[in-house]
């Protein structure tokens, strides 16, 4: 398998371009579970889908970029976080009339920068009692990740 080359650009693709594959193709994703104990990390999203929703923080998988670098990259890019990988917890899906997301859930620690949101999201806050309005396959990625991180601590 061929290796991505560092520092490469992400391509982005137009507006147009990207309205028109969400009629027809499903998105490749990740999803980032940061915990402070039993409090987890959402941010409050200005986009579609689910806007105005608190959602975990993560991207669309890039072409050549593999997902562990999509990890990272999202933490830096919407929260200004460093961070390392603990432990990938599965793959979920979100039907929504605006856009199909395949995503990928992984558990992630902070190893440095300073939080904060970039565009896409309002605020961002630790809950520990999931807020009403979340996304639905976040909150099942998120009680999914509490039991894995449980059931590792006890074994």
């Amino acid at each position: 398998m061929k290796k991505q080359p560092k520092n490469q650009k992400i391509r982005i693709a137009p507006k147009k371009e990207y309205d028109n594959f969400r009629k027809y193709f499903a998105f490749s994703c990740v999803d980032l579970v940061i915990f402070d104990g039993k409090s987890v990390l959402l941010t409050k999203r200005t986009r579609n889908p689910y806007k105005g929703y608190w959602h975990l923080p993560g991207s669309m998988i890039h072409k050549t970029e593999k997902m562990t670098d999509t990890v990272k990259r999202s933490a830096k890019e919407e929260l200004g976080l460093d961070v390392k990988i603990k432990k990938f917890v599965g793959v979920y899906e979100s039907l929504d009339s605006f856009r199909h997301d395949v995503s990928h859930g992984f558990v992630v620690s902070i190893k440095g920068g300073h939080l904060k949101t970039d565009h896409q999201s309002s605020d961002h806050r630790f809950f520990a009692r999931l807020p009403t309005r979340i996304i639905p396959h976040h909150r099942m990625l998120i009680k999914d990740a509490l039991m894995s991180t449980r059931n590792n601590s006890h074994a």
